[in-house]
């Protein structure tokens, strides 16, 4: 029974057929097709391949696919190819700024790496002490940096100096102990000012010195403000000289009660708040 079926629809499928093509008015005959439905079909398919084909081409290689709704135009794609390179560029000059940053706090919280014990700067060492560590042979020596700490003048830095906290010094600097700035108990207002306009570059809490801020200004200089209980000021901030940046307190192990931490470095090196500032 399935054999016969199968018979008969192959038998359906290969029937000839024949088109003819007439001329209009006397039915002369111009043109005799003959094909079953199977060769029919196959030629269907063969056309809607070709001309899809041909459509594709069109639209990849010619301007008419800045018809096709949805696809950018000319002017689109070139500013999609110059996002595209400022994003680039944007996240090389990023990668630096972080490189930046992060040299700043480990220069400032002192979070050096474990042989910088042994570290000694070339700066103030004759030729024969260089060739003499760089010797493999000799035993490299153990270097005390608090003994070679530069301080920088105040005449050297940008005058009149903005008080970051209204109070008494506590604890005042003091390189040979390696506290290379000032800690100040207010007497009153408990408000953190900038002594300098400049720019936010940390704004951050850390476990030994709490809510910390750093600020960087002209000329090279950078203050620092630690153990404040709350920043008012953000990462990448501008803010003017006198401007408040955060409330004073009593935050991170480093401390042995309520007071403001401040530094103040300039090119590397740090100053005597007590020179340059009118507390």
């Amino acid at each position: 029974m399935a054999e016969k079926k199968k018979h008969k629809f192959w038998a359906w499928l290969t029937r000839p057929y024949q088109f003819v093509i007439y001329r209009d008015g006397n039915f002369e005959v111009l043109k005799k097709i003959r094909m079953n439905k199977m060769v029919f079909s196959l030629v269907i398919v063969s056309m809607f391949v070709i001309f899809f084909a041909i459509i594709s081409l069109l639209v990849v290689y010619t301007p008419l696919k800045y018809l096709v709704p949805g696809y950018p135009d000319r002017q689109t794609l070139e500013l999609i190819y110059s996002n595209a390179e400022r994003v680039d560029s944007l996240a090389a000059e990023l990668d630096a700024r972080e490189e930046y940053l992060n040299m700043i706090r480990d220069m400032i919280f002192s979070e050096v790496p474990v042989d910088a014990d042994f570290a000694v700067p070339v700066s103030g060492l004759t030729e024969e002490q260089i060739r003499d560590f760089n010797d493999p042979t000799k035993p490299r020596q153990r270097y005390d940096e608090s003994e070679n700490v530069n301080v920088v003048n105040k005449n050297d830095i940008v005058p009149n100096l903005f008080v970051p906290m209204k109070g008494l010094i506590v604890n005042g600097f003091d390189k040979g102990h390696r506290h290379f700035g000032v800690d100040i108990a207010p007497l009153g207002d408990v408000s953190v000012f900038a002594v300098l306009q400049g720019v936010v570059v940390e704004s951050n809490f850390t476990i030994e010195n709490g809510y910390s801020i750093i600020l960087q200004h002209p000329r090279g200089v950078i203050s620092v403000y630690k153990h404040c209980e709350m920043p008012t000021v953000v990462e990448g901030q501008k803010v003017r000289q006198g401007e408040q940046i955060a409330v004073y307190g009593n935050s991170g192990e480093n401390t042995s009660g309520p007071h403001l931490h401040f530094e103040l470095w300039q090119n590397g090196a740090p100053l005597n708040p007590t020179e340059c500032i009118e507390f």
